[in-house]
């Protein structure tokens, strides 16, 4: 038997955006959004920005490290100590959502 509900609310919902390809700059794509009008995309596509970003510093200074161009080792601790939060963070909510959408389907209609 079909459920004509669940698939009427399947064709209103919207397609999904594409992502930005390999290769691009995620510097340059920046997200402001008002606190009050941001979308969880919104909210999640920074949280991935974010995570992007320290790990790219936490690269840049393991070379410098190695090069032996850095004097602040409390500095490159740091951000090393960021980028392990925001990778933490990242997947905190990616568990929640993922939690959320699961008991959404399961529920009774």
């Amino acid at each position: 038997m079909v459920d004509f509900t669940t698939m009427n609310a399947l064709t209103r919902m919207k397609p999904m955006e594409a992502m930005t390809p390999m290769g691009e700059d995620p510097k340059k794509k920046t997200y402001s959004v008002d606190a009050n009008e941001a979308s969880f995309l919104d909210i999640f596509k920074g949280m991935v920005d974010n995570v992007v970003e320290t790990n790219e510093q936490v690269d840049r200074d393991a070379i410098d490290l190695m090069l032996g161009n850095i004097d602040d080792l409390a500095q490159v601790q740091s951000n090393i100590t960021k980028a392990g939060i925001a990778v933490d963070l990242l997947v905190t909510v990616k568990n929640e959502a993922l939690s959320a959408y699961n008991t959404i389907i399961n529920m009774q209609v």
